[in-house]
C-alpha cells in the first residue's frame, strides 16, 4: 500500500490551499498513491489567530465545502484522501482530519485529543477519541486510525488505535523532525507492530522543517540475522510529494509472530494508568481535562 506524504507549503489562503491540495492530490493519484495525506490544518496552514471572532472565521465545518470537495476528489480519483483543517464545532474550533475512502465515503472525523495547550492550541477544544476505520483499497480491507502530531508524544495514543485494531497510522504534523520527535514515531510503530505515515510542512512553513517520515514495524525478517531499519521514508526539508510503500503481507504476517503489540500485555496491572491525580513535578496551570 502507497502513502503520498503532501509535505507542501499553504498558500495564506482557504481558496489557495484548496487549490494548492487539489493539484497535489492529482499528482499523488499519478504516483500511484492509495492514500494522499496532509499536513496537520491545511485548511488555514496551521494559523491559530488570537482573536476570538478571527479564529471562528478561520474554521470550516466538517460537512463544509472545503472538506468536502476533497471527498468528491477523493471519489474522482478512486483514491483515499485524509484531508486536514481547523474544524467549526458549536463551541470553540478543533484540530481535525478527515479519512475518506476512495468511494467518497467520510470513514471518520478525528479531532486532536493531545491539544498543545501550552501554545496556540489552548483556543481550541481537544478531541474525545480514536477512531480506526476498515478502508477499501486494490490490496483489499486495511485498518486505519490517525493521531495529530502532539498526539505521538503520549504512548497511549498509539496504544488504544492498535488496540482497536489499527494496522496503519496516518499523522499530520506541524513542528520541527528532530531526532527525538522521530524516535517517538519509531517507537510507537515498533511497541505496537504497527505502520505509521507521518507527513509534516516543508521548510519555509514556521517552525516546520520536513522531514516527513514513514515506519512500518517490522524490525526482524526470517531472513536476516539481526534487525532492520524500520524507516522506510524519511523525506528532506523540501516541498514535495514522498511517496510510501507498505509490504502489509510482511507486516501482517510479522504482527502474527512477534510479542509486542497486544501479545503479551497485562492490562490488569495497569490500573494507575487510567487515574487522573496529578503530582508535582507535573503540575502545569494550564492543563485542562
Amino acid at each position: 500500500m502507497k502513502i503520498a506524504l503532501l509535505q507542501i507549503l499553504p498558500t495564506g489562503s482557504l481558496n489557495g490551499n484548496r487549490e494548492k491540495g487539489v493539484e497535489a492530490c492529482r499528482k499523488a493519484k499519478v504516483l500511484g498513491a492509495d492514500i494522499a495525506l496532509f499536513p496537520e490544518m491545511w485548511s488555514n496552514g496551521y494559523d491559530i489567530p488570537e482573536d476570538a471572532e478571527a479564529l471562528q472565521r478561520a474554521a470550516v465545518p466538517a460537512d463544509g465545502e472545503f472538506v468536502s470537495g476533497f471527498g468528491k476528489l477523493a471519489a474522482e480519483l478512486n483514491m483515499a484522501i485524509a484531508i486536514t483543517f481547523l474544524e467549526k464545532t458549536e463551541k470553540r474550533p478543533r484540530n481535525a482530519v478527515s479519512l475518506f475512502d476512495g468511494h467518497g465515503r467520510r470513514l471518520y472525523t478525528y479531532a486532536k485529543v493531545h491539544t498543545c495547550d501550552f501554545g496556540d492550541e489552548c483556543r481550541l477544544d481537544a478531541g474525545e477519541d480514536f477512531f480506526v476505520a476498515s478502508l477499501d483499497t486494490e490490496e483489499g480491507a486495511v485498518q486505519v486510525g490517525s493521531m495529530i502530531c502532539y498526539d505521538r508524544e503520549f504512548p497511549e495514543s498509539a496504544r488504544i488505535l492498535m488496540l482497536k485494531g489499527a494496522e496503519i497510522i496516518l499523522v499530520p504534523n506541524a513542528c520541527p523532525m528532530e531526532i527525538n520527535r522521530l524516535a517517538q514515531l519509531r517507537g510507537r510503530s515498533f511497541e505496537n507492530m504497527v505502520g505509521i505515515a507521518t507527513c509534516n510542512y516543508p521548510d519555509g512553513q514556521p517552525d516546520c522543517n520536513g522531514r516527513s517520515s514513514a515506519f512500518d514495524g517490522v524490525v526482524y525478517l526470517p531472513e536476516m540475522s539481526g534487525s532492520r531499519d524500520i524507516c522506510i521514508l524519511q523525506a528532506s526539508g523540501e516541498e514535495g510529494i514522498f511517496l510510501a510503500e507498505f509490504d502489509l503481507d510482511r507486516m501482517r504476517e510479522y504482527r502474527k509472530n512477534e510479542v509486542h503489540g497486544n501479545a503479551y500485555r497485562h492490562p490488569k496491572k495497569y490500573g494507575l494508568l487510567t487515574e487522573e491525580r496529578i503530582e508535582e513535578p507535573f503540575i502545569r496551570s494550564d492543563y485542562r481535562a
